[in-house]
């Protein structure tokens, strides 16, 4: 599973049946970390990152717009963004 994961990834596809840890593992640790301690990206992991004080909203327009140097994944569906924030949230308990 983790190959296929990386396939995608690689490949850019659309991962649209993943959804929160897996989606992740594969649309954004790369750059965030799969701990969420950051890299290329920013440290969003526990007690590090004060983008959590945002509102689950703000976290979507994030994941979906992209902000900086961030891609934006406008692809994803909302049912996708919502896991993604929720997981995101996680990282930072």
């Amino acid at each position: 599973m983790i190959v296929l994961l990386g396939a995608l990834g690689a490949c850019g596809g659309t991962g649209e049946y993943l959804l929160s840890g897996d989606l992740y593992e594969v649309s954004c640790a790369a750059c965030h970390g799969t701990d969420g301690r950051g890299g290329l990206g920013t440290d969003i992991g526990r007690g590090s990152n004060t983008d959590l004080a945002l509102s689950d909203e703000q976290i979507a327009g994030v994941i979906t717009v992209g902000p900086g140097n961030m891609p934006g994944f406008s692809r994803f569906t909302p049912e996708q963004v919502d896991s993604l924030v929720a997981y995101v949230r996680s990282l930072g308990e």
